[in-house]
Parts: C-alpha cells; sequence; structure tokens
C-alpha cells in the first residue's frame, strides 16, 4: 500500500478551510483585534464607571431598608408601625414632587428624545404581550384535566431544605420569615434608575436603558408562555382553581372572552414554569449591574441578594417551585445578553457637554409618555400583580 503524503493532506485541507490547520495559530491581524475590542470595552466601562454616581446606591438602600429599620427603631419606643408608614409616605411624596421637579429642569433632553421611538416600539411590543399572556394563563387553567382534583403539588428539596434548617436554627428561621423585599420595592429601584440620568447619576439614557428592559421582559414571558403551554404542572395548592376561578363557559370563543372580561391579571394556577414575577425581579440587578457599573456596588449587591430573598419566599409561601425561579433567573439573564443591540452600553455612553451649554427644549409629548408610562407600569405590576 502506497505510503499516505500526511503534510501534502493537511496543506490541502488547509486551503480548503481558509489555509489554516488545527495547530497553526491564527493570524496576528485576528489577535491584535480581539485584543483592541476588549481593550476598547474596558475603557468604555472604566469610563462610564467614572461618571456613576453612589447617591443611586443610597436610594436603593432607601428603598428597601428604610421600612423594617423604621419599625425596628421605633417598635421599642411603642409608637407602633402606623408612624414609621406615615413618615415613609410623607417623604415619598417629597421625593416624587423633587423628581417631577427634576424632569421638568433637566438640560439633556435632547440625549433622552434620540431614544423615545425604540422606547415606544419596546413598550407596545411588551404591552401587547402580557394582553395575550393574560388570557393564555386562564386558559392554561381552564383547559387543565384535573382542575377539580386534589392533586398534590410536586416535591420540593429547596423548600424542604429551608424549612428544616429554620426549625433548627432561629436565624435562618428569622431569615426565611421575614418581609422585607417586594415587587414595589424592585419597581422602585428600576424607576430610580431609570430617572438617575436626570441626577447625573449614570451616563446612560432613561429611555434607552429602559427599552432594553422592557424588551427582556417581553421576550422572556413569551419563552414563558411557551414553557407553561408546552407541560401542565399541578400547583403547589391542591384545590386552586376552585379557590380562584369560576367555571369555564362552553365554547372556544365565550372561554377566550372570559380571559379579559371575567378574569383579570391576578395570575392563574398551572403557569408555573417559569416564574413571571422572578422575570421582573430578575431585571432589576441586570439592568443594575449592566448600566450602573463598579467593582463593588453596594446597591447591585443588594438587589441581588433581595432576588435571592424572595425568590425563597415565593416557594415557602407555595407560589411556585424552585425550579420556576432558578429557571426564570437563567432566560431572562440569557434573553437581556440576546437583546443587547437594543441599547448596548459599551456604545452609548453619553458625551460630556461643555460647561454653559444652553439647556435642551422640553417636549410635551415626552412628558405626557413618561406619565403613561408610569401609570401603565402601576397597573401591570402593583394592580396585576406581575
Amino acid at each position: 500500500m502506497a505510503a499516505i503524503d500526511i503534510r501534502g493532506v493537511r496543506r490541502r485541507l488547509g486551503n480548503v478551510t481558509g489555509g489554516l490547520s488545527s495547530n497553526d495559530p491564527p493570524p496576528n491581524g485576528t489577535l491584535e483585534l480581539d485584543a483592541s475590542d476588549r481593550q476598547k470595552t474596558r475603557d468604555h466601562r472604566a469610563a462610564a464607571c467614572a461618571r456613576c454616581g453612589s447617591g443611586l446606591d443610597v436610594a436603593t438602600f432607601a428603598i428597601f431598608l428604610a421600612q423594617p429599620l423604621l419599625r425596628a427603631l421605633l417598635g421599642p419606643l411603642g409608637v407602633g408601625t402606623g408612624l414609621a408608614d406615615t413618615v415613609l409616605k410623607a417623604v415619598a411624596v417629597l421625593v416624587a414632587l423633587a423628581q417631577g421637579w427634576r424632569v421638568l429642569t433637566f438640560r439633556r433632553w435632547r440625549d433622552e428624545h434620540a431614544h423615545v421611538g425604540r422606547f415606544l416600539a419596546c413598550f407596545c411590543a411588551m404591552l401587547a404581550e402580557l394582553a395575550v399572556e393574560n388570557c393564555v394563563v386562564w386558559l392554561v387553567s381552564a383547559w387543565d384535566d384535573r382542575k377539580y382534583d386534589m392533586v398534590p403539588g410536586l416535591q420540593d428539596n429547596v423548600a424542604r431544605v429551608v424549612r428544616l434548617a429554620a426549625r433548627h436554627n432561629s436565624w435562618v428561621h428569622a431569615v426565611a420569615s421575614a418581609r422585607w423585599a417586594d415587587i414595589k420595592h424592585f419597581l422602585l429601584a428600576l424607576l430610580a434608575l431609570a430617572f438617575s440620568g436626570t441626577w447625573d447619576q449614570v451616563p446612560y439614557s432613561g429611555f434607552g436603558l429602559m427599552s432594553r428592559v422592557v424588551l427582556t421582559h417581553c421576550v422572556s414571558r413569551l419563552l414563558r408562555m411557551a414553557c407553561f403551554l408546552s407541560t401542565v404542572l399541578p400547583n403547589p395548592r391542591p384545590g386552586c382553581y376552585r379557590r380562584r376561578f369560576p367555571p369555564p363557559p362552553d365554547g372556544l370563543w365565550e372561554t377566550i372572552k372570559a380571559g379579559y372580561t371575567t378574569i383579570r391579571g391576578f395570575g392563574g394556577c398551572n403557569d408555573l414554569i417559569f416564574s413571571g414575577h422572578c422575570v421582573f425581579w430578575c431585571l432589576v440587578p441586570l439592568a443594575f449591574r449592566t448600566y450602573h457599573p463598579g467593582g463593588w456596588r453596594p446597591g447591585t449587591w443588594l438587589l441581588w441578594a433581595a432576588l435571592l430573598h424572595t425568590c425563597v419566599r415565593d416557594v415557602l409561601d407555595e407560589q411556585h417551585y424552585s425550579v420556576d425561579m432558578l429557571l426564570a433567573v437563567v432566560v431572562t439573564w440569557a434573553v437581556w445578553d440576546w437583546v443587547e443591540w437594543v441599547y448596548p452600553p459599551d456604545r452609548q455612553l453619553l458625551p460630556r457637554r461643555p460647561a454653559g451649554t444652553p439647556a435642551d427644549r422640553l417636549n410635551p409629548g415626552v412628558v405626557g409618555l413618561i406619565l403613561a408610562a408610569l401609570a401603565l407600569a402601576g397597573v401591570i405590576v402593583i394592580g396585576g400583580k406581575a
């Protein structure tokens, strides 16, 4: 048998694959290009970090910890929680008024106007998705073949471990039973980030970064619909349908219509994998990590801790299984990276303006859009318990 010319075969394979064999290094130009791109990314991140303020971290801590700290301080005095809640409401009104004044006197509206169109498109896409999901959540519960059976929930090992640890350790019990973070806190933290540009806390557009937030929310919940429609899991609380929903009407059209009339956005029984609540919770630390960067941002770490705590609380309250929470974080993080093109932080750093530059004119339509978006966010997140 004739000897095989190994070198000749490798040369011919190298020609077919572009002149590179498996052992040949890539051209120097490719290495230099990759290194240059990485250096540019590091330079952009360093420039963004240098222009981020610590006031946003303070605001984040105040949003999550002011109420429990005030209650803890006033409790031993016998004042109760009423005074703490009254003080916080008064502070919230003052902050809202200060923020409104800051919006009206903001000088860099031209930077924001450039991103209004993309925000509006992403926000409308999210509203359309939520309108469909509101009905689908009801449909998957109504079409469950075992909705009237007392089907036991699935075994959740995370809940078992936490409950076992809480019975044997008072610290674990105190942490697991504490309720210091909920969806309203995450919403307020997200709004603080969105408006932080008006206080020179981040060098990014509020409309720009919120475009990525709402599109991530939209795509993640589209994937959520595909998941819970594919496989119907039993609710952790047996008898959920009897407690929450009326008997489904006869006929497909009547059933679908009930999803928009009789049944309104208060969650379902079988829309479990994965958690829609956790999608929203996870978006907030992701947005802070990206658009309020820094090696050690205490506000961002607090948000991750709040995310972990609320996930565990939802599992212990038997609203979801732990796999629902885990998949929500993984999928939301993946979608966040997929849609980076909407507002990439390394290419959207706002330029500095020279001192004495005249203020940009405020577009009343933009103010109306802000107010409408805030009202809809309140309805969706708080009223609809999204």
